[in-house]
C-alpha cells in the first residue's frame, strides 16, 4: 500500500514538472520519455534505502542515476539530455519545498554526468595502482628488512 501511495504521489510531482513552466524547457526529443525517466530515477533513487520521494539524499540520487538510468534503452540523443532533465526536475522540487536537499542533490547530478555517460557509452573506468609496484629486490613491505624475493614473494604462490 506504501509503495501505491509513493509511486502516486511521485506521479503527481513529474505531473507537475511537465505541466509548468519548467517542463516547457524539455526538448521535443526528450518529452515522450520525460516522464518515465523521472519516476524511475526516483523510485530507484526512493527503492535505495528505503526513503520516502521527500527524503531523498545524495546517495540516493546517486544510485537512482547511476544505476536506475545507466543502461536505459533510449536513443542516443535522449540519454544525454537526461542529466539536464533531472537537474531541472530536481529544482522545481526544490522551488516547490518537496525537496529539502534538491540543490545539493542537483549539483551531484551535475558532477556525475561524466560518470554516467561514459556508463552510457561502455566506456570502463581507467583502474589505478593506489601504491607504487613492488620490484622482486625492492625491501619487502612486511618490514622484515630482506629483499622481497626472498621473504613474501614466494607467499603468492602457495
Amino acid at each position: 500500500m506504501e509503495d501505491r501511495w509513493r509511486d502516486e504521489q511521485l506521479g503527481n510531482w513529474v505531473s507537475d514538472f511537465l505541466i509548468d513552466d519548467a517542463g516547457q524547457n524539455v526538448s521535443a526529443d526528450l518529452a515522450p520519455y520525460a516522464g518515465e525517466i523521472l519516476k524511475r530515477f526516483m523510485q530507484s533513487a526512493c527503492d535505495h534505502r528505503g526513503s520516502s520521494p521527500d527524503q531523498i539524499e545524495e546517495a540516493d540520487a546517486r544510485h537512482g542515476f547511476l544505476e536506475g538510468l545507466a543502461h536505459v534503452d533510449l536513443p542516443t540523443a535522449v540519454k544525454d539530455e537526461i542529466p539536464a532533465l533531472l537537474r531541472l526536475f530536481l529544482e522545481d522540487l526544490g522551488q516547490r519545498g518537496r525537496l529539502a536537499q534538491a540543490q545539493t542533490v542537483s549539483a551531484m547530478i551535475h558532477a556525475l554526468t561524466p560518470q554516467y555517460r561514459d556508463l552510457n557509452s561502455g566506456k570502463t573506468p581507467t583502474l589505478q595502482r593506489a601504491a607504487a609496484k613492488i620490484g622482486r629486490n625492492d625491501p619487502c613491505p612486511c618490514g622484515s628488512g630482506k629483499k622481497y624475493k626472498k621473504c613474501c614473494l614466494n607467499l603468492l604462490d602457495e
